[in-house]
């Protein structure tokens, strides 16, 4: 896969650092691949003192309708907590976006357009890519570059047959918004954002030159999905590791070991996970139980939230075992 297509999933990833859930036709056969044959058992950690509990509950933020991914355990911890932790929530992440939005605003009018940086070869090119998405030119031409790939992938809020609506974050909030408990964020949605904003476009440019004088000028191919590919028995399998507790080593982004790569996982997973660690370490002077769930990429990997815990002297501890 190309480096290129894979940004432009991203922006359904963002604050899940996994792939984009698997795309498939309703057209074709959507069930195929969707069984489970299995108990699911999404990874769980436990953090705690004397009088202080921390659940930790790795997630997927879209689904698809009906995936199960409940069990005994995890229904009594989400009865029995006080509170859900989020990433952020829909008012913190608006008042950041307001307030950093002039800052992003001016970033982009003073930046360099993309055409401009490009080769006069491509540039044409580059126009009828952004004119395939449907988004007006200008603005994406003056956009940071990594920001604007990653537009091209999030065509609304639905990946094919998931969407925000099934996902897990969607799922709790709505359950303990009637129970009438709290919930809460652990981070500033803007400050991520801004950090994206602040990638430099020089790690992206080569790519995107390249993969303009190959582009056949088609949409299933480097910058956008084939909505159109019927799904295989493989097509949900990331949904499945994940429902089945799997934690993998490592998490990838498909661009190899390029500085973008190195960049990528600092800005989305190391720093994000770092100041985490310190919030629940703070956390942990609150009396009370609480269920942080947040999204299962990281808790992977070298610079995990695992290890940033670990760092900081405090061991999660994990409750369950993966489903057989």
């Amino acid at each position: 896969m190309r480096r290129l297509s894979v940004l432009c999933t991203l922006a359904v990833t963002l604050a899940a650092c996994l792939p984009a859930a698997a795309q498939a036709d309703p057209a074709n056969n959507p069930a195929v691949g969707l069984e489970q044959d299995y108990d699911p058992a999404p990874a769980m950690w436990r953090l705690s003192d004397d009088d202080t509990t921390i659940y930790l509950l790795g997630t997927v933020h879209l689904l698809p309708d009906g995936f199960r991914w409940r069990n005994p355990q995890l229904d009594t911890i989400i009865d029995e907590v006080d509170a859900l932790v989020l990433e952020s929530s829909d008012a913190d992440a608006d008042a950041s976006m307001e307030q950093l939005g002039p800052k992003m605003a001016k970033l982009s009018s003073e930046r360099r357009p993309t055409s401009l940086q490009l080769s006069p070869a491509v540039r044409e090119r580059w126009r009828q890519v952004v004119e395939l998405t449907g988004q007006p030119f200008e603005i994406v031409d003056n956009t940071p570059l990594i920001v604007a790939l990653m537009g091209f992938g999030l065509g609304g809020h639905d990946v094919g047959l998931s969407s925000y609506e099934h996902g897990v974050e969607t799922v709790l909030a709505a359950q303990f918004e009637d129970s009438g408990r709290p919930i809460l964020s652990i981070e500033d949605t803007g400050r991520v954002m801004m950090s994206i904003y602040l990638i430099d476009d020089a790690l992206i440019l080569p790519d995107l030159e390249r993969d303009l004088y190959t582009w056949d000028g088609t949409m299933g191919t480097e910058f956008f999905a084939d909505e159109d590919a019927a799904p295989d028995d493989s097509a949900w399998q990331m949904e499945h590791d994940w429902a089945r507790g799997e934690v993998q080593d490592d998490i990838d982004f498909g661009m190899g070991d390029t500085k973008l790569a190195v960049v990528f996982k600092r800005v989305l997973l190391s720093n994000r996970n770092r100041r985490w660690a310190q919030w629940l370490d703070n956390r942990l002077d609150s009396p009370g139980s609480i269920l942080v769930a947040v999204g299962a990429g990281h808790f992977e990997g070298a610079g995990s939230l695992l290890d940033m815990l670990e760092a900081r002297g405090l061991e999660a501890v994990r409750i369950n075992q993966p489903a057989q």
